[in-house]
């Protein structure tokens, strides 16, 4: 191999992406593009390569007439297909979220597009009539600044927000919102894309928009399509026959044509994270996506995450929402209450909860169906002081602390477990572990009020809506049913300290969005609307709901991650596995400008590290990981390891 450019004799170079989850190869190979293969072999194409002695599938990049390489190159054995199935845009995207993560350009390549389908291929398109414009609901336009934003749009222009949905209206706002912003795009003689969390989500999304835009004119894409309508609706998307694609996290790559808008609904949820390597958030990617397509981007959710608020105040993002006073005269108002705070009402003695939460359960009733969140089973609590319940943290990293097993304290983040632990905040030594009993909680509330209705709507059962008459909805985050007419007549949040235990370093702030989207589906202030949090009332993130500022939390919050020096004040990786492998691959770059914390052993023979750098820093650190990655491949080095750039989700 030279730096000098071969001229190949008659004969094309097709720089291909082969297929294959090595760092260390993770780069183009030039293949020679046979006379019988020419015109066949363009940009974006799947091909058969041979590559170490085996075929294997690759995109074909680009075509060029010299190579770098000095000797013989190898032909392409086939074309798969001569469909451009791979953007030009496309390609630099993966790119750009490979590098973002330290992954590799194949790994996201086979998220981004979906497995080929040769007879939706061959198939004609059916015709994709233009979009219809919906009259405006204003519901985008009366928030402030919101009519500037959509002015811009239809102007042509690339501006960028985050949106604080007002937790109001039924949940519906987003998505009106999500709807005039696309009408906007669309004037401007521009395609959007818009990305939801769920495909349950998706449903009501899709429904929505084909009532707003037509019903043949919004193409869809998610996993859980099958293979062909999937490959159909991408076809489209790349042949510029559809303008608006509606779809989970997937989606965010969709090839529209001439791409003006990216929307990301509930942008802070977890359901936005890949399950598979490199682990991206959409929300990640959308950002990444509006930079280098230069589009205009749109991230909605009711509360709002921490690394939407560094980008705002970093000003790449603006803002568009109401101030903690206007919405408090719309949205249902958040009252507190200790769980241990009881009132010896015998009723409210039996189910174990405050007597005030009994009461507003029989107020709210005969006005119709109040709903009672619970928290989400299957999580690992974090341990808290025994004597001021403040969660207690690593003292090395400042991450949560949990137990994995009886009086053996360890962290989320860093795997450390201290000896002798203190809280900072009243000196006690000992922790504690927070019990919910949130299951049986709902069982007595079913029980004590006969003759109300009672639905439970869970993972394993889910709901999609109610009726509109008195009931009590048992429910868990995420799995709240609408309640037909005006919403819900009553929110009652049940064991909020079980929720802010969870072992992750963002329990506050996953916890206002749930709760936020719960408020979003009670009726307004002016209709009766009233909500109530049950435990850990003095609890910040709680008196953030109370105050509804959850803006205001996110702000503190990010100012408490860059005193922890914790996500996204700095870049961070999370490397595990075995012992050895976790030791050679730190031995393998030197980590410059990195601070090291571990290796600790957080399971047996399981040990972890955690990384991190200043953000200045963050393209260097993620190459450093990246190069050790690579050099673990390439020397073969043996052991489980795992690594994660930036995790949103610990294990």
């Amino acid at each position: 191999m030279t730096d000098a450019l071969v001229e190949v004799p008659g004969q094309t170079v097709a720089r291909v992406a082969v297929e294959g989850s090595l760092p260390h190869l993770d780069r183009p190979f030039d293949y020679a593009v046979p006379a019988s293969l020419a015109g066949q072999v363009v940009p974006g194409c799947r091909v058969k390569v041979r590559f170490a002695g085996t075929l294997r599938d690759g995109w074909v990049l680009e075509l060029a007439e010299t190579s770098a390489f000095d000797g013989e190159l190898d032909r392409i054995h086939k074309v798969v297909s001569p469909e451009r199935a791979l953007l030009p845009a496309t390609q630099a995207l993966i790119r750009a979220v490979a590098d973002h993560y330290a992954g590799v350009w194949w790994d996201v390549a086979r998220l981004a597009v979906p497995p080929r389908h040769a007879a939706t291929e061959q198939a004609p398109q059916r015709p994709w009539p233009k979009p219809a414009i919906p009259e405006p609901t204003g519901t985008l336009a009366s928030q402030p600044l919101g009519e500037p934003y959509l002015r811009a749009l239809e102007a042509g222009g690339t501006p960028r927000a985050a949106w604080q949905v007002r937790p109001a209206g039924g949940g519906d706002d987003a998505l009106r919102g999500a709807v005039e912003a696309t009408a906007a795009c669309l004037a401007s003689h521009r395609s959007a894309v818009v990305v939801v969390p769920t495909a349950r989500e998706l449903e009501r999304v899709v429904a929505h928009f084909r009532a707003a835009f037509g019903a043949r004119a919004v193409a869809t894409l998610a996993s859980e399509q099958g293979r062909a309508a999937r490959y159909r609706q991408y076809l489209a998307c790349t042949r510029g026959e559809a303008r608006i694609v509606v779809g989970t996290r997937s989606a965010v790559f969709a090839p529209v044509r001439d791409p003006g808008l990216i929307v990301v609904l509930d942008e802070g949820s977890d359901h936005h994270v890949e399950r598979r390597a490199p682990y991206f958030h959409a929300r990640t990617v959308a950002i990444l996506r509006a930079s280098l397509d230069r589009c205009a981007l749109l991230l909605a959710s009711h509360a709002r995450s921490v690394d939407v608020e560094a980008l705002v105040q970093r000003g790449w993002l603006g803002t568009i929402n109401d101030p903690p006073s206007g919405l408090r005269a719309l949205v249902a108002p958040v009252h507190t209450v200790s769980d241990v705070d009881r009132e010896r009402d015998p009723s409210a003695a039996r189910l174990r909860i405050p007597s005030r939460a009994f009461r507003f359960l029989r107020t709210q009733l005969p006005v119709g169906p109040v709903l009672v969140q619970v928290p989400a089973r299957g999580f690992a609590a974090a341990l808290a002081c025994a004597r001021c319940h403040q969660v207690a943290r690593c003292p090395r990293c400042t991450s949560v602390l949990r137990a994995r097993r009886r009086d053996e304290p360890e962290c989320t983040l860093c795997g450390h477990r201290p000896v002798r632990w203190s809280c900072p905040n009243c000196h006690a030594t000992t922790m504690t572990t927070p019990r919910p009993g949130a299951a049986r909680t709902a069982e007595e509330l079913a029980r004590a009020f006969p003759g109300v209705l009672a639905v439970n709507s869970s993972a394993d059962r889910l709901r999609d809506e109610v009726p509109d008459e008195p009931a009590i909805v048992v429910a868990t985050p995420g799995a709240e049913p609408r309640a037909s007419g005006p919403g819900y007549a009553g929110l009652v949040i049940l064991d909020a300290d079980a929720t802010l235990a969870r072992a992750d370093f963002r329990a506050s702030e996953e916890a206002i969005r749930r709760w936020s989207n719960a408020l979003a589906l009670v009726r307004p202030a002016p209709d009766g609307g009233r909500a109530l949090i049950v435990g850990a009332h003095t609890h910040p993130a709680v008196q953030a709901m109370a105050r509804l500022d959850a803006i205001g939390f996110a702000r503190s919050e990010l100012a408490l991650r860059g005193q922890a020096r914790l996500s996204p004040a700095v870049r961070t990786a999370r490397v595990g596995g075995e012992h050895d492998a976790v030791r050679d691959f730190l031995h393998n770059v030197a980590w410059e400008d990195v601070e090291v914390l571990g290796p600790t052993e957080v399971a047996a023979e399981r040990w972890a590290v955690l990384l991190r750098a200043d953000l200045e820093r963050g393209r260097e650190f993620v190459a450093q990981v990246k190069a050790a990655a690579a050099i673990r491949s390439a020397k073969k080095q043996g052991g489980v390891l795992h690594y994660r750039v930036d995790p949103e989700v610990l294990e």
